[in-house]
């Protein structure tokens, strides 16, 4: 079991696959009133795992790639300049490596200075003395069961509901005139994000996206796996109402819509907040909307379809792990040797010869000689 550039390659390449996945089975409604969230769910950390789990199994197959991969191993080790009198050589991935680790250093300390002042604001800020809401969160405590303690903050400053916290919760709430069915409502969502640990799983998938960052597909995870907790949080709610309480649910959420107007909400949600609405696109609160009047929690689903889909999605994952991407290379050979054939860690070895050249071998056979061995995939080659 090892970490090789091309094992790391294949987790991208499979991760980006499962991302694409969540996207598409998201977007359908059908699928997730029969299938419920738990084959998204499974997918996600299926992502997730294959990500940053990409090691590469004894009994690997290898997958050559003869075009793309080669060109892009050429491009990167491609040499640009020299330091030292040619003792250093920087080549293109150093600079790239060096880009990742400040961009994710970068956004990672962006992220605590945000959380440091959030929780200075929460400590001079002073919670709600509106008995009404006091009174309403605590009857909401109660029915879960739950000794613990919630502040409350209500200003003009807030625009939409949301709750930070990971032991002590906080609850924000707009400056808005609310009835008593819309405050239990709106209480009740909250509560739920933090019964969830919905505010771990964004701070974990906030991590992730700060260190690949580079990866266009984690970003469009961290969109796709806020909506699905905002679904998941919605259906846990109304999924024992009937369909009046579901309108009036809904109309909740919409009336703290309608007083925010047409603003993109996820530039003032903190990143370690759940919030009531997380996003403006029109078809994802449509989404919630249907989901919440047609999805019937009553209904006993079906469980064998469920668990089919979800076997199979555990079943590509670990089949994922039977194969690696690596690039044929096709040498300039001594005559006589005109042949191709693949280069890997686990079929080759090199020979270290008496005028500084190395003798490669491929499946117990000489192939030819070469001079230099600190590219790859010749410098991944084990030297006798």
């Amino acid at each position: 079991m090892s970490i090789t550039i091309f094992s790391f390659i294949t987790s991208i390449f499979w991760c980006n696959i499962y991302i694409a996945m969540i996207a598409f089975m998201r977007r359908r409604n059908s699928f997730l009133i029969h299938f419920s969230i738990a084959p998204l769910a499974l997918l996600t950390v299926t992502s997730i795992f294959r990500l940053l789990c990409s090691v590469e199994l004894p009994a690997t197959v290898v997958l050559p790639s003869e075009i793309i991969l080669p060109a892009v191993i050429n491009f990167l080790t491609m040499s640009l300049f020299t330091a030292f009198d040619g003792v250093v050589v920087i080549r293109i991935y150093d600079v790239l490596l060096v880009v990742w680790v400040v961009g994710s250093i970068y956004n990672l300390q962006k992220y605590i200075c945000q959380l440091i002042q959030l929780n200075n604001s929460v400590g001079v800020v002073d919670g709600t003395r509106d008995m009404r809401i006091i009174l309403c969160m605590d009857e909401i405590i109660a029915k879960s069961q739950k000794n613990m303690k919630v502040k409350i903050i209500q200003s003009k400053e807030i625009s939409i509901p949301m709750i930070t916290g990971f032991f002590k919760p906080t609850i924000y709430l707009p400056d808005i005139q609310f009835s008593d069915g819309e405050l239990k409502n709106i209480l009740l969502h909250e509560w739920t994000h933090f019964l969830h640990k919905d505010t771990w799983i964004k701070l974990s998938m906030y991590l992730i996206s700060s260190v690949f960052w580079w990866n266009p597909f984690v970003h469009l995870l961290k969109h796709e796996l806020n909506h699905v907790l905002e679904i998941q949080c919605d259906l846990s709610i109304t999924s024992q109402m009937d369909e009046k309480d579901r309108i009036r649910y809904l109309e909740s959420i919409l009336k703290v819509m309608k007083s925010t107007g047409k603003k993109n909400f996820q530039h003032t949600i903190p990143v370690n907040s759940t919030a009531l609405i997380s996003t403006s696109k029109t078809k994802k609160i449509q989404q919630r909307f249907r989901l919440v009047l047609e999805y019937d929690g009553k209904k006993k689903q079906r469980i064998f379809p469920i668990f089919l889909l979800c076997g199979l999605i555990l079943l590509s994952h670990f089949a994922s792990y039977r194969f690696v991407i690596q690039p044929r290379y096709f040498p300039t050979v001594e005559a006589g040797y005109e042949e191709t054939f693949i280069i890997t860690p686990e079929n080759s070895f090199l020979i270290l010869n008496g005028d500084g050249t190395y003798s490669l071998y491929t499946d117990g056979q000489y192939r030819c000689n070469i001079n230099q061995i600190n590219e790859e995939p010749f410098s991944l080659l084990s030297v006798k």
